[in-house]
């Protein structure tokens, strides 16, 4: 934990800077993308779906993707290191919020939207972002995974991206887990020697930041399909390009941990719906999140009872990592 706070001191000024830099781009793109959202009608709703329970009242544009990617986009100009990973990851991003952007404006199909989230992930896998061994921390061998290695990328890159979407159900989950990872993940980022992702990870975490101020409830945008993936895709996919490259066991821990919420919905939702014999992609409002505010939890609390468990989880997940054995 030493060598991670000398690291954070050394370079205290860029990580601010970096900090501030996302805060502000998406203070200034959040109001502009509620702008778009209510002039080209991409606008939620409540009243006009008669398939889903929706918990807000008033109609809400779901447009946030677009203050997140054009911070994300400004951010990884500027910070020009145009590797083939870190090209994939902004192709992949780009991918995932155009195609998701067209989904929260036309409603695609699950087939159209698995298609649009493997084509993304097939990206970044082609231009190096993969798993391609594991370091064993009690006896240091490496096991090297080989074609298992891409298709763990697969399932975990698309299983993120789906995990983060499937908590954006109430006003703030998904942007405040999504900044409170980006945190997590730069100290792991830093440990590694990656500053650039370092920095990329917490600009992320300002333009989330910076959201919330809009979206915290009563949320005045939704992140919509566009942002909810697009955080989801640029964590899961920096924690294999970056952080885990070089992974030992205990540090891939810490990903699974400070991402427990939305990993826990997933594989919650799919076993409940299989109970019912039902696709596991079927929307419902047997969420854990729903669940609380049936019980009469007001969605603040909600929100700030899973920071809560994702702070505490994130700080479990570093101390197992760096705390003792490495």
């Amino acid at each position: 934990m030493r060598h991670i706070f000398n690291e954070i001191i050394r370079h205290s000024t860029r990580l601010e800077l970096y900090f501030l830099f996302g805060f502000f781009l998406s203070s200034f793109f959040t109001p502009f993308a509620i702008s778009v959202g209510k002039r080209f009608g991409i606008i939620d709703e409540p009243s006009k779906d008669n398939k889903r329970t929706k918990v807000h009242k008033l109609p809400t544009p779901r447009t946030g993707g677009m203050a997140i990617y054009a911070s994300f986009l400004i951010v990884f100009l500027v910070i020009h290191r145009f590797s083939k990973p870190m090209v994939g990851l902004f192709i992949g991003a780009t991918i995932i919020f155009f195609g998701m952007a067209f989904d929260d404006k036309y409603n695609l199909s699950v087939l159209q939207k698995f298609a649009i989230q493997f084509v993304a992930s097939g990206v970044v896998i082609f231009l190096g972002v993969k798993f391609s061994f594991v370091t064993n921390p009690f006896n240091h061998s490496i096991v090297y995974l080989g074609w298992w290695g891409v298709i763990l990328t697969f399932i975990w890159i698309v299983g993120i991206t789906n995990a983060l979407n499937f908590i954006d159900g109430l006003d703030g989950l998904a942007a405040g887990i999504g900044a409170i990872s980006s945190i997590t993940l730069t100290f792991v980022a830093i440990y590694k020697g990656n500053l650039a992702f370092a920095l990329l990870l917490l600009a992320v975490s300002g333009a989330l930041i910076a959201f919330l101020l809009y979206n915290f409830h009563p949320a005045r945008i939704f992140l919509g399909d566009s942002g909810a993936e697009l955080i989801g895709f640029i964590l899961a996919t920096i924690s294999v390009l970056g952080a885990y490259k070089t992974a030992t066991l205990l540090t891939m821990l810490i990903p699974i941990l400070t991402l427990g919420i939305p990993i826990t919905e997933v594989f919650t939702s799919i076993v409940r719906r299989a109970k019912k014999e039902i696709s596991p992609f079927h929307y419902d409002t047997d969420h854990i999140h729903y669940r609380l505010l049936k019980k009469g939890w007001s969605q603040r609390k909600i929100a700030l009872f899973y920071y809560i468990i994702t702070i505490t989880l994130s700080a479990v997940g570093l101390y197992i990592a760096f705390g003792g054995v490495k």
